[in-house]
């Protein structure tokens, strides 16, 4: 009777237990369930947001990357710019500096031309008049053929002059035609400056296509900054300063020569 009870007793319990634990488990299965149907999504949801701002950052960072880059091609472009302005200043001056000169030197060539053609009829009467030795008659005869020689160099030169004061041509074949024309007179003054000139001419083509290239208004300063670096490259930038150099040797050339023909009339 009492094992029957006891057996009894364990059922209702078991039941009981049985009774409870399956509506946890039910609980625990729907909760199970609806945690992935609702918060499955945002976690999805979390995770693109998580994406997308990862590519945002990836962006950003290649876009500060590339703005550091521009901003120092900016500032070499300010450098180079500021440069070719300080340049152009200084061209401007000696420029004019050079006109000054070349017109001071006109005058002043045209005084000893006239002095030295006073001189040569001089000694052409003294050569005539004087009763001198043969190797004095020799003497005289070399200096007067100097003179003459000298006289037909400052011609040369004076003509050098002129076109030295001349602008810059402004197109291409415009130089090739001014340089030529300025070599065919600059070689007589003196053959060693042919190679000189010879120099400004072989860049006359790599400043114009240079030129050509030159970025619109509306370019942007990595554009203008690589043509700034282009004519560098190709040496085209420094055209006028190869005319400038040029300048200065065909003066010293006619200087040389005036101080040459003041000590033979001194």
């Amino acid at each position: 009777m009492l094992s029957r009870k006891k057996k009894e007793s364990s059922k209702s319990n078991e039941l009981l237990k049985n009774k409870i634990i399956v509506p946890i488990l039910i609980a625990f299965i729907f909760g199970s369930i609806l945690s992935y149907v609702v918060i499955q999504p945002q976690v999805n949801s979390l995770k693109t947001n998580e994406d997308v701002l990862e590519s945002q950052i990836s962006f950003l960072e290649n876009r500060i990357t590339e703005l550091k880059i521009k901003e120092s091609e900016l500032a070499q472009s300010q450098t180079i710019v500021n440069d070719l302005q300080s340049q152009a200043t200084s061209n401007e001056l000696e420029n004019e500096s050079m006109s000054q000169k070349i017109s001071s030197l006109n005058n002043e060539l045209n005084v000893l031309e006239n002095q030295l053609q006073d001189n040569k009829i001089q000694l052409s009467d003294s050569i005539l008049r004087a009763e001198i030795s043969e190797s004095e008659l020799s003497k005289l005869n070399s200096r007067l053929d100097y003179i003459t020689v000298t006289i037909e160099k400052f011609e040369n030169d004076k003509l050098l002059l002129v076109e030295l004061r001349k602008e810059i041509p402004s197109s291409r074949n415009e130089a090739h035609d001014h340089w030529g024309r300025v070599k065919g007179i600059a070689v007589v003054s003196n053959p060693t400056l042919g190679p000189k000139i010879d120099k400004v001419i072989s860049m006359i083509d790599a400043y114009y296509d240079w030129l050509d290239d030159q970025p619109g208004v509306n370019s942007t300063d990595t554009e203008f900054f690589n043509w700034i670096v282009e004519g560098n490259i190709s040496g085209a930038i420094n055209y006028t300063a190869e005319i400038g150099q040029f300048q200065n040797d065909a003066l010293l050339a006619v200087i040389i020569r005036m101080d040459a023909a003041i000590s033979i009339i001194s």
